[in-house]
This record gives C-alpha cells, sequence and structure tokens, in this order.
C-alpha cells in the first residue's frame, strides 16, 4: 500500500517571465521618479526606493499591476485565497553594492516583484524557512532539496516576475555589477 502525501504548511513562491510591458519606459520612468520623490528608506540598504506610485501615474505599471492582478487570481485559487487587490507598489534602484537587508510585508497578502532591468550578479532575491527544520535535518540530507533547504534563491532577471506569500521573509544581495538593478515591488491585499 502506498502512503499518501499532504503537504501541510507549504511556502508557495510563483515566477514567470513575461513580456507585456514596455521596460525602457519603466526604467525611464524610474530615473524620472528618482528625481522629485525622495523615496523611502525601508529595508534598502544603499539603494533607492520610491514612495507609493498611484494609479494613472505611469501607464506601464498600470499595464503591470493588471497583468498580475489577473495572474494572481489562478495562484489564489490555487491555494484556497479569495482574490486579492493591489495594495499598494514602488520602484526600487540598486545602484552597486546596495542591497535589502531582510524583511517582509505587513499588512498585505500576496507580494512581489518585476525586474525591470537587472541580470545575475545584481543581487538575487533569497527567501528564509521559518522553522527550525534545519536543526533536526541538518545531517540527514545528502544534498539539498526543496523539503530540507533553509533558503530558496532567484537570481535577478530583467522580465522576471515573483510572487509570494507576504509574510515569508527575504532579502537582496549586493549589487556586484556596475549597473543599477531595477525593479517593481508591490502588495495585494484584501480591499
Amino acid at each position: 500500500m502506498a502512503m499518501h502525501i499532504e503537504a501541510w504548511f507549504p511556502t508557495v513562491i510563483w515566477s514567470s517571465i513575461i513580456h507585456c510591458v514596455d521596460n525602457l519606459e519603466l526604467k525611464k520612468f524610474a530615473y524620472e521618479k528618482q528625481k522629485f520623490d525622495k523615496g523611502r528608506s525601508l529595508s534598502n540598504i544603499g539603494g533607492y526606493q520610491s514612495n507609493d506610485i498611484i494609479s494613472g501615474e505611469c501607464h506601464q505599471i498600470d499595464k503591470l499591476v493588471e497583468y498580475v492582478e489577473q495572474e494572481l487570481k489562478e495562484c489564489c485559487d490555487q491555494v484556497g485565497l479569495n482574490p486579492v487587490k493591489i495594495f499598494n507598489v514602488w520602484l526600487n534602484i540598486n545602484p552597486p553594492s546596495s542591497a535589502n537587508q531582510i524583511h517582509d510585508h505587513k499588512d498585505s497578502i500576496i507580494s512581489g516583484v518585476y525586474y525591470v532591468d537587472a541580470c545575475e550578479g545584481q543581487g538575487g532575491i533569497n527567501f528564509y524557512r521559518s522553522d527550525p527544520a534545519e536543526y533536526f535535518l541538518n545531517d540527514v540530507f545528502p544534498k539539498q532539496t526543496t523539503f530540507n533547504a533553509t533558503k530558496a534563491s532567484y537570481n535577478a532577471k530583467t522580465g522576471a516576475l515573483l510572487l509570494f506569500p507576504s509574510w515569508l521573509k527575504h532579502s537582496v544581495d549586493p549589487n556586484l555589477t556596475q549597473k543599477d538593478r531595477i525593479s517593481v515591488s508591490f502588495n495585494f491585499a484584501y480591499s
């Protein structure tokens, strides 16, 4: 008799490469926004994080949010959540050596990042396991798997979209290139 597997407390990260927005226009908007919006400092270390962008401020961001909202309907169905709506959206410009310290996104359900202009070496995003499994499994597994890993990492890549539970702790490695990494981040919540 085969055992039935049930995945309790799984952590879901959705990812895709999308082509529905004009990244050059988004990049131009990011640098223009940085000129007049002093931004805020939440998790960023040396980088720029804009204040929230309002609907209608940038056509390409509106297109991105509309696309993500459509995708999120399916994501929410997959995990049994009621549909969520955009809560806030902002820009990130991470110049050389900048990073983001470990954090989560309070007051939302699903968070995400879209890479406008990014490549390997510009600071990948790391997601951290929140239970103490590493103390039990450290010497048991000969290699790292999704079952025993303590961290999941994704390289920065232009066009990549990642969605994840807002409570999932994450950080961004330092940008080791001489070029800015530009991304759009967002939170979704119940309205």
